[in-house]
């Protein structure tokens, strides 16, 4: 690693500009070169093999769709070393009809107050301080864990707070089954004061904070995130942000669910939720994933009230990618995948096609990895299958819809949940702005989005004249 300028009065040390060569010359590192394999695009033939017609509904009861989107930006407090920032985090769920957003087609002139409906949208903010930044004395992992337990027990709009939600879901409220438990493995305070407890047992009566009995320090549900464990009080919290905005956003997805299946469980049917990005969690907060597929399966299977033998599938949810490997993969089979539409167009009405993607389809054409392995694509982080939807209208979408019994290293059409419903939906939402995006996620991240300029300066200035000195 080079020398840097501190005070601007002498230079950076520079990089060689010959050590590439002994790179090159290297026989050890053209022997490992010879062994990689790159992922090979995928052929039109099997992709014809694999695409499956999307049928149109018999009859589509969602009337209403909900967006999650989220933004992070960090913003510097102090220049001087060592630097101090804090991160401030902006994200929610938009809610709109989707009576409303077809009227809009018939109009011919757009009125403020007709967009208006479409922008209906609950915010949530934190300011998380992420780097030489203390709260109260605390050491920088103790500050993040008190703003985030904080955060997450406010009550949202005078009714339950996110803290609620997460207890539904990691204790799985929604059954009644009283073995439900949860373990952190180490003290959180392990790091801070030294404590050796282990194991420490969570239980859907445990309250949202409490005192550890071997060190006294403080024990939160919020640490089942486990962010805590990524924090270091020299290298700052960098790497917790993007996970916990993944987090947060998941969980503001899911309040909605609680909150729907509190009030009456049948009106989900008519909601269908909407993330920016796949259904997964990665990082610390992987394990969240398990139970959100047991909630996903739960909703699933719910049985008519009026009916018990007939099942009432509840939730509709997709996760919709706009980069990375996957959206990359789908534009290099755009060809194959316009002339199967092209071809299909002959045949009857349809939504579009679907390509479902497997674990063996994934390790073999998009990502590199072992299709015969013990852990398949996904296993422990996604809690929906993927898929490549192309749209009657030719639009390209990367999905992730939840599959019913888990997770499937090999899902077909009939293993997502309300697949059908949910594509007809997605093909009615699209927005002409950019490419292959959708009205609600585009407005969403209009709504709270975070820009370079002038968010992350204005935030700047708002924290250093905040922020007290010690």
């Amino acid at each position: 690693m080079a020398y840097s300028s501190l005070r601007g009065r002498k230079p950076m040390e520079r990089a060689s500009k010959i050590s590439h060569t002994n790179i090159i010359a290297s026989e050890e590192v053209k022997n490992l070169l010879a062994q990689c394999t790159i992922p090979r695009p995928a052929d039109t033939e099997t992709i014809k093999d694999l695409l499956t017609r999307v049928p149109l509904p018999s009859g589509q009861t969602i009337k209403h769709v909900i967006a999650v989107d989220g933004s992070f930006r960090e913003a510097l407090v102090r220049d001087e070393f060592p630097s101090a920032t804090v991160t401030f985090f902006a994200f929610g769920p938009l809610i709109f009809k989707l009576d409303d957003l077809r009227q809009l087609d018939d109009e011919t002139f757009i009125a403020p107050e007709d967009l208006a409906k479409l922008k209906k949208i609950q915010r949530f903010q934190l300011a998380l301080p992420t780097r030489n930044i203390s709260r109260n004395g605390l050491g920088l992992q103790d500050s993040i864990r008190l703003t985030l337990h904080e955060f997450l027990a406010r009550p949202v709009d005078g009714d339950k707070s996110l803290n609620d939600t997460l207890r539904w879901l990691l204790f799985r409220r929604w059954t009644t089954s009283a073995d439900a438990r949860r373990t952190l493995r180490h003290c959180p305070n392990q790091s801070v004061n030294g404590c050796k407890r282990e194991e420490i047992l969570l239980t859907p009566d445990s309250p949202p904070h409490f005192e550890c009995t071997d060190c006294g320090g403080p024990i939160y549900l919020a640490d089942v995130l486990r962010m805590h464990e990524l924090v270091d009080d020299e290298q700052g919290a960098s790497r917790v942000t993007s996970y916990l905005l993944s987090a947060l956003e998941t969980l503001a997805l899911v309040h909605v669910i609680h909150a729907l299946w509190e009030m009456k469980p049948v009106l989900l049917r008519e909601f269908l939720f909407i993330k920016d990005g796949p259904l997964a969690l990665f990082g610390q907060v992987f394990t969240l994933s398990e139970a959100l597929r047991d909630l996903a399966d739960f909703l699933a299977s719910y049985r008519d009230p009026s009916d018990q033998s007939r099942v009432l599938p509840l939730l509709n949810v997709v996760g919709l990618e706009k980069s990375g490997s996957f959206v990359e993969h789908a534009v290099n089979i755009e060809k194959s995948l316009g002339k199967a539409l092209e071809e299909a167009e002959a045949e009857d009405d349809f939504t579009g096609l679907v390509l479902p993607l497997s674990n063996d389809y994934i390790y073999k054409y998009v990502v590199p990895g072992d299709p015969g392995g013990t852990i398949t694509y996904g296993q422990t982080t996604y809690w929906g299958g993927k898929m490549i939807f192309k749209a009657r209208d030719g639009s390209t979408y990367v999905a992730t819809v939840p599959t019913l019994g888990g997770h499937k290293p090999d899902p077909k059409f009939e293993d997502y949940i309300n697949l059908t419903d949910v594509l007809s939906v997605v093909s009615e939402l699209r927005c002409s702005m950019y490419d292959n995006a959708l009205i609600p996620v585009a407005l969403a991240n209009r709504l709270v989005s975070l820009s370079e300029v002038p968010s992350s300066r204005i935030l700047e200035n708002f924290a250093r004249g905040t922020i007290g000195s010690r």
